[in-house]
């Protein structure tokens, strides 16, 4: 076997001596155990990925890939997890194949032939994009591709050789990130892609969007409930706050520099929660060493202006985008440049020699423009994602696990936009960015866009007379050539669109059969499954007066619309289903429905979503789990936006917050409601959804936002059953109190659960990481947490790849259905000593023929038959970590059950 250690071998748990083995040598001796057992092939070979520490020095855990031939196998991955010179747990993926001469090891064709291979497999132009070129010139040039289907490389882009395993064929292929664009692509908003690409043929292997864009189609209404009153439990947090870790390094004479800012604090929701202050020694010592400010070379060397008294540090850099200049380029020309964000980060706010970032603010005003308050927005999301940068590495995200730190860690930072301006082609509104790929080690990049509802009365839609009489709320298209509240209302008759194909034949998803009825009307087409740029594609050549979308759910059709069509002249709208079905049923009866786009006294509220703490926790969080998972998170059942929605909901809990509180995602940036279905609780009145939901979402594409909800309701129930059993802690570096040890599980979780996971590998995950971290102390809090939202013992995930193939449950596991007493069953077996620590005596009347242990998530580990002396038989349990198990006796005349606890 050969190794291949890509970080140096220095972890090993406190108490070993010099001369113990370190976690990655237990985990070698452990692989070859293995391979000796034929589990795996004598060939295997690997290369260390990550080695971190878990927990207080409680164990440690190791991540290593699969190679062939010195080259990593994509994809594959294991976990290992390190106690007492024992590995405890693992899971893993690995290819069985056999290495022989036929598996290639030099590609035939270069990166750049394969991805021009690639162009030409899918029938596609090829352009390759220098990132350091982008002129005027090449940007009117590039507007000759917005209606054409390509495939972008951008140049000197990093590029690996891995083997791909094609349904059981090895095959060397190139990773690289490219743009590939299709006409009808659901979301404009995510085609870069990871790619993979047969490195002898150019062929399309397999790809996965590397862009978490969080446009939120919000159907929560302004039902947030606080059953306490804030005022009455402030002693706590003043309870807490005695000391500062800044305040010991401010003494030091060579310490980083402190800065001061004028934010909302990073915990706080945001403007809707508290005042904005002027914050002084907010970096953490321990957390970021060379403290948030800091004139990194590479950032210098783009831009001689810059200052180490921008908004430029070790851990991140903030610009804001003036103008929308930004967005355009990335959302108007090559999405692909977004991974090259490091080169376009501009105007980043400056305080001065003396770091004073104290810059008017919005105050608590929902409505405002945005354009006023740049510096005060890059502040805000400097100084709250360097916050978060800090609390995390207390829970597990430290440097050793791929934290964001130029010198340290992942060696990358985040490069964040605050796109406070309208671009002038792509109106990108209510939406959020954050683009990052791990395998390719590029910065993460991500932008924040304003959020615009419509004010109170005003409606997108206008019917002046008949039985539906009235103004409509409703989504706005993003095309710059008409911009509700600023071009002219227009008024036309509303006629049905026809495509006469497809289960649907009004979705507009393909051609269009009546067009010759759309000439001056406002056409009405069903939202379908197309995006909602074929639509428009489809429909615009016949000269409509305007486009009304019908919604497909019940509920208000609301935010913006991505319709691909910036220069498009006339107005785009989407109104409610109800409102859609009503207006079809009086068409049916031949009434002359006419509407007003949008209505006389139409308005926007507009809001800087900077200002939202659980939207930038949220956007954060994104590229926090994709690097803790290597990226392998894929599949329909992905859990990436539950874990953004938790961390977000965690770290912005109050002392006066309950269990029963309805709370929502982003409710500044939503006007007071929010961005997800229903508002998060653990009453299930309120919000009754459970496992099953999955279905109800079904299969397909840009589901991941309402399926990670689902996650995170789970998750929110296990935060409550943790807090009212060790209670609330405001300080959130601190590892005590239950939000903070739901923290700590959530996020050892995700290192611990398998490749690409799905619900239950996600609850298993967690359930392993309490095991770890708190010795298996609160195994059946958990499972009931999960058991009340249908992940119970009995359920089943099905593939984690779909969405829609899972089996709910609400049962316990038997160690916690019966937790009374030590005897599960009839006292005709009994076992001593329990708690156990390397033998487990059994004595029985009856014959036992053979034995199950089992751990909490119900896999068997360990069988066989018993040695018997007399009445007395004996199982050795010195292979187990401590925790809790359940040991199974089959006797000759019934099977019996026994909780044993394992010291």
């Amino acid at each position: 076997m050969r190794k291949n250690y890509f970080l140096l071998l220095l972890l090993s748990l406190s108490s070993a001596s010099v001369f113990a083995q370190s976690p990655v040598q237990v985990v070698d001796d452990f692989l070859n155990q293995t391979q000796r057992k034929g589990t795996i092939n004598s060939q295997f070979d690997y290369t260390v990925v990550t080695e971190n520490v878990v927990g207080n020095n409680v164990g440690d855990y190791v991540k290593i890939q699969q190679t062939i031939n010195g080259i990593p196998v994509y994809g594959t991955s294991g976990t290992f997890h390190v106690q007492q010179g024992k590995v405890i747990n693992h899971n893993e993926n690995f290819v069985n194949a056999i290495v022989d001469n036929t598996l290639t090891v030099t590609p035939k064709l270069t990166i750049d032939q394969a991805v021009l291979g690639l162009a030409k497999s899918l029938g596609k132009q090829y352009i390759e994009i220098d990132p350091k070129n982008i002129t005027a010139e090449f940007k009117k040039s590039a507007k000759t591709y917005e209606d054409k289907e390509y495939v972008a490389f951008l140049k000197d882009s990093p590029s690996f050789l891995n083997y791909y395993n094609d349904n059981g064929t090895i095959k060397l292929a190139w990773v690289t990130l490219a743009e590939i664009k299709n006409n009808d692509h659901i979301d404009k908003l995510e085609r870069v892609y990871e790619t993979i690409i047969d490195a002898n043929t150019g062929q399309l292997l397999a790809k996965k969007s590397i862009i978490n864009s969080c446009n939120f189609d919000a159907t929560a209404s302004k039902q947030n409930v606080y059953h306490n009153n804030p005022e009455d439990f402030k002693w706590i947090e003043k309870a807490y706050a005695t000391y500062s870790p800044s305040e010991e390094s401010s003494l030091l004479a060579d310490a980083p520099l402190n800065a001061t800012y004028r934010v909302i604090p990073a915990t706080q929701q945001s403007p809707l929660k508290s005042d904005f202050k002027l914050l002084t020694n907010t970096y953490d010592p321990v957390a970021s060493k060379e403290g948030w400010h800091k004139l990194i070379p590479e950032a210098a060397a783009r831009n001689s202006s810059l200052t180490k008294y921008h908004t430029v540090g070790n851990n991140m850099q903030v610009g804001y985008d003036k103008d929308g200049e930004f967005s355009d380029i990335v959302f108007g020309i090559f999405q692909l440049l977004i991974a090259a964000g490091d080169q376009f980060v501009k105007n980043e706010a400056y305080g001065g020699e003396k770091l004073l970032f104290d810059f008017p603010t919005p105050g608590n005003s929902m409505s405002y423009d945005p354009l006023s308050y740049t510096e005060a927005a890059s502040t805000q999301m400097f100084y709250s994602m360097n916050s978060i940068h800090d609390i995390l590495h207390y829970h597990g995200f430290n440097p050793k696990a791929g934290s964001f730190q130029m010198n340290d860690g992942d060696k990358s930072r985040v490069i964040g936009f605050s796109t406070s301006g309208l671009g002038k082609t792509n109106t990108v509104t209510n939406n959020a960015v954050m683009a990052y790929a791990p395998i390719l080690g590029k910065n993460p990049v991500t932008m924040f866009f304003t959020f615009d509802t419509l004010a109170e009365g005003a409606g997108i839609l206008e019917i002046k007379d008949g039985d539906l009489k009235g103004i409509y709320k409703g989504a706005t298209g993003n095309n710059a050539g008409f911009v509700f509240g600023k071009s002219t209302p227009v008024s036309a008759e509303m006629v049905l669109i026809n495509d006469n194909t497809g289960t649907d034949s009004q979705d507009g998803c393909e051609s269009v059969v009546n067009g010759d009825q759309l000439n001056g009307k406002f056409a009405l087409v069903n939202r379908g499954s197309c995006s909602f740029g074929v639509k428009v594609d489809n429909i615009k050549a016949y000269n409509p007066a305007g486009i009304l979308v019908i919604n497909n759910v019940v509920g208000d059709f609301v935010g913006s619309m991505d319709i691909s069509n910036p220069d498009l002249t006339i107005p785009v709208g989407g109104i409610s289903k109800d409102l859609g079905d009503k207006i079809k049923t009086a068409i049916s009866k031949n009434e002359k429905i006419v509407g007003t786009m949008p209505s006389s006294n139409f308005k926007y509220r507009v809001r800087d979503s900077d200002f939202d703490s659980q939207v930038l926790l949220h956007e954060y969080t994104h590229a926090v789990s994709n690097r803790l998972s290597a990226g392998l998170i894929s599949g329909e059942e992905g859990m990436g936006e539950g874990w953004s929605d938790y961390v977000a909901l965690n770290l912005t809990q109050q002392a006066y917050h309950t269990a029963k509180d309805l709370i929502n995602m982003g409710e500044y940036a939503f006007d007071g409601a929010g961005l997800r279905e229903l508002p998060y609780t653990t009453d299930m009145k309120a919000n009754p959804h459970t496992y099953d939901k999955l279905k109800e979402i079904g299969a397909g594409e840009n589901k991941q936002h309402p399926t990670g909800y689902v996650w995170a309701l789970m998750l929110w129930e296990m935060h409550w059953k943790l807090i009212n059993k060790y209670g609330f802690n405001p300080d959130f570096k601190s590892n005590t109190g239950g939000n903070n040890m739901a923290l700590d599980l959530v996020l050892e979780g995700i290192k611990m659960q398998k490749a690409n996971p799905g619900f239950v590998d996600g609850r298993d995950g967690i359930l392993m990481a309490d095991v770890v971290l708190n010795k298996g102390e609160n195994q059946c809090l958990i499972w009931e947490a999960f058991a009340k939202r249908g992940l119970g013992y009995s359920a089943d995930q099905g593939d984690p790849l779909l969405r829609s193939d899972g089996k709910e449950a609400f049962d316990l596991p038997p160690t916690c259905a019966r937790l009374g007493t030590d005897d599960l069953e009839a006292n005709t077996v009994s076992i001593y000593p329990n708690p156990v620590k390397d033998l487990v005596y059994i004595n029985s009347k009856d014959n036992v023929e053979k034995y199950e242990i089992i751990d909490v998530t119900g896999r068997v580990i360990n069988s066989g038959s018993l040695k018997k002396d007399g009445q007395v038989s004996s199982v050795s349990t010195d292979s187990l970590s401590a925790g809790l198990y359940i040991l199974k006796l089959y006797t000759d005349k019934e099977v019996v059950t026994k909780k044993i606890i394992k010291k």
